[in-house]
């Protein structure tokens, strides 16, 4: 588990981890306690002078074991995890003997602590690899020194955007910012970490040695003041009430660096945990790490069929999401033609793609070589003939089907062997593939905007869809980088079913006379990253009355279709209200982007009397998804209730820390769901009545992580 070495020549012993039967090297107590007795063997040997830390897997070290995070259910189990590591780290820095870390792949958060501990840390240029300290994106906050130390080594200001917002560096950017002090060659690692043992150098951190002062501004100064002074309030607008793990990164930063290392130790294990055994982290734990992780490997992957391993892609509409497509498809190296119905539109769409690029330039996160090879592998063109050859195509025209019939039949006569698949959001899968000559090649992809930056891909299976086309369109998800779901067919499928309900029920507190921002501040107060109207107007009005209104095909729950289509057109055709576009909507919006809500709605939609409770309003806009999530289960669109939280989440932000939208059912409680809903149902309508199966799962003591785990029929 840990390999040691001693060279009697030098002195010099390599502490080697290498966990047997796992592809990396996690850090659970087993290991734990190996890394704590090998640390104890090195440093009572006299005849060692210095000490490596290296790994034999492809990466240096992970983070903590999730499952035993998961059961810890008390601030003193979860605390028991990390308080053997803590003491080790503390004991290794200040044994008298050097310590050197030799980082031969990603040093991810409890890998990044082990090297923090050390006394300095070399890593192997690898353009793979990455540092950091991600914890906090699963509810957690570092537990083994990373608050601590990291500030200590940069400064307050460098560390805590790389904590509180868990983001992860190459390596030359982390030696940029002094996390890594030298970048070797991978082959030259061992041998340059040997060699900086030799020069016998300093064995103590910059943080027990006299006279040490926090780089940049000390926590105690004007400046420190000031900055915590201005990051609490910040964090609080970006971050939901019910999710600590970020406001205890910051307490950690505020109160424990102030002190000396012993002391800030001691306050970041006891937030540590605190935060560990929140229901946020688990939530987190289990849809943003293990339902992802699940759907990236392609749970539901139809068994028997060869990988598709495509060259070439076309891609039909140069708009916002083909053009989205088409880039990221490039930047994944696969070769792309995008077609419009004129040259003038296609090449437009490859200028948005070039625009994009450049940004990302200015802000350094590709470089002038990147951008380049992703331009050259873009064709922009309107010669349908050009699709020949291709292994899959992508439709990303306007919603309406005899456009999408056109550029179907048109595509499949130029290639009628490739994968064909639609990226809409509310037509049906089933009627869109009789018009394809080969529907069985035909599958939905319904990618969310902006497409190079979104995660979600919802693969929709329509009747005569084969697992073939399936398994192909789940491949080129993985190509492409993205965690899709696999869903069957039906009106609006299941993320534009959902977010049309949640979008809808604002509406109709908006036709109540609840003003705006009330229904919007009450919303991002709940955990979701923007208000519902808000997002209407960023949407447009006049689209949103189309997308409804396609939903509402279905008939369900026909009277607050009608009400909720009435407030639209009433904005966006009859008083030309259309949205952010217009800068006027429900809100109106100054040059400088600020937003007000329109003086006129009082006069549209007098005020409610009484006035709906914020509790009544918070449960009828998170409820609302969560009702059209079950009866979208019930009615066979998925099956596995992680689908809907991973959906949910990267779909359309619902809060992770409540873990998605069927996850909040459990954290509410079923039998408590099913009363509340029954209350709403009482005051504001049927929408609200509570499904037959939910009633079944009260009654029988189940909750939605029971049934997790079921596969796609």
């Amino acid at each position: 588990m840990i390999q040691t070495s001693l060279d009697p020549n030098t002195g010099i012993a390599t502490l080697t981890w290498d966990v047997a039967g796992s592809p990396v090297n996690v850090k659970n107590r087993a290991t734990i306690a190996a890394f704590v007795e090998a640390v104890d063997a090195v440093i009572a040997d006299e005849k060692v002078t210095g000490i490596i830390v290296t790994s034999a897997k492809k990466d240096f070290i992970s983070g903590g074991d999730l499952d035993e995070l998961r059961a810890a259910r008390t601030p003193e189990a979860a605390l028991e995890l990390v308080r053997g590591i803590g003491i080790c780290l503390r004991r290794l820095e200040t044994c008298g003997k050097p310590v050197v870390a030799a980082i031969n792949g990603s040093a991810i958060g409890g890998g990044l602590e082990v090297a923090l501990a050390c006394h300095r840390r070399i890593a192997a240029d690898n353009d793979a690899t990455r540092i950091g300290l991600p914890e906090v994106t699963l509810g957690l906050m570092p537990g083994a020194g990373g608050t601590q130390r990291l500030p200590r080594l940069i400064g307050i200001k460098r560390a805590a955007p790389l904590l509180l917002d868990g983001k992860l560096l190459k390596v030359r950017d982390a030696a940029a910012l002094g996390i890594i002090d030298d970048v070797v060659p991978g082959g030259e690692l061992l041998n340059a970490a040997k060699a900086w043992l030799l020069e016998g150098p300093d064995a103590t951190q910059p943080w027990d040695r006299d006279g040490y002062s926090v780089p940049g501004d000390d926590p105690q100064s004007m400046k420190g003041r000031l900055f915590f002074m201005a990051a609490w309030p910040k964090l609080r607008r970006k971050t939901s009430p019910d999710d600590p793990a970020a406001g205890a990164i910051l307490q950690a930063l505020h109160h424990g660096v102030e002190r000396g290392i012993d002391a800030g130790l001691k306050i970041e294990a006891r937030l540590f945990a605190g935060v560990a055994c929140s229901s946020a982290a688990r939530n987190k734990i289990n849809t943003m790490f293990y339902g992802v992780n699940s759907a990236r490997r392609l749970k539901a992957r139809p068994a028997g069929v060869a990988p598709f391993q495509p060259k070439r892609l076309g891609v039909i509409g140069a708009g916002l999401m083909g053009s989205g497509i088409a880039h990221t498809a490039a930047r994944a190296g696969l070769q792309v033609v995008i077609l419009d119905v004129t040259q003038e539109r296609a090449d437009a769409g490859l200028a948005s793609i070039k625009k994009n690029l450049a940004k990302a330039l200015e802000r350094g996160l590709i470089t002038d070589e990147d951008a380049e090879s992703i331009v050259a592998r873009i064709e922009s063109s309107s010669d349908f003939g050009l699709l020949a050859g291709v292994d899959a195509i992508v439709e990303a025209v306007v919603e309406r089907e005899d456009i999408k019939a056109d550029v179907t039949k048109r595509a499949m006569a130029a290639a009628p062997g490739a994968l064909f698949a639609s990226n809409t959001s509310t037509l049906p899968i089933t009627t869109l593939a009789k018009l394809s000559p080969v529907p069985e090649n035909f599958v939905g992809m319904h990618f969310f905007a902006p497409v190079d930056r979104m995660p979600l891909v919802e693969v929709i299976r329509g009747e005569p869809t084969s697992d073939e086309a399936v398994a192909k369109a789940l491949d080129l998800c993985r190509i492409l980088g993205k965690t899709p779901i696999v869903v069957r067919d039906g009106r609006g499928f299941y993320t534009s079913r959902v977010v049309g309900a949640y979008t809808r029920e604002a509406l109709l507190l908006l036709a109540e006379g609840v003003p705006p921002q009330v229904v919007d501040n009450v919303a991002i107060n709940a955990g979701m990253p923007i208000g519902p109207l808000a997002m209407a107007d960023q949407t447009s009005l006049d689209l949103l009355f189309d997308i409804i209104g396609s939903l509402a095909a279905e008939q369900r729950g026909q009277e607050p279709f009608v009400r909720a289509l009435h407030v639209l057109d009433r904005l966006s055709s009859q008083l030309e209200r259309r949205g952010r576009k217009a800068n006027a909507g429900i809100y109106d919006y100054a040059p400088n982007g600020d937003k007000t809500a329109w003086s006129g709605l009082s006069k549209e939609f007098p005020a409610a009397n009484p006035m709906p409770s914020e509790a009544d309003i918070e449960n009828r806009l998170l409820h609302i998804q969560a009702l059209e999530s079950i009866r979208a289960m019930e009615e066979g669109i998925f099956n596995d209730p992680v689908d809907a939280d991973v959906a949910s989440v990267l779909g359309w932000s619902f809060p992770s820390s409540r873990g998605g939208v069927l996850s909040h059912v459990d954290g509410v409680g079923i039998p408590a769901f099913v009363r509340q809903c029954e209350e709403l149902q009482a005051s504001y309508g049927d929408r609200f009545a509570p499904p037959r199966s939910l009633r079944e799962m009260a009654e029988q003591g189940l909750s939605f992580r029971d049934l997790a785990g079921k596969s796609h029929g």
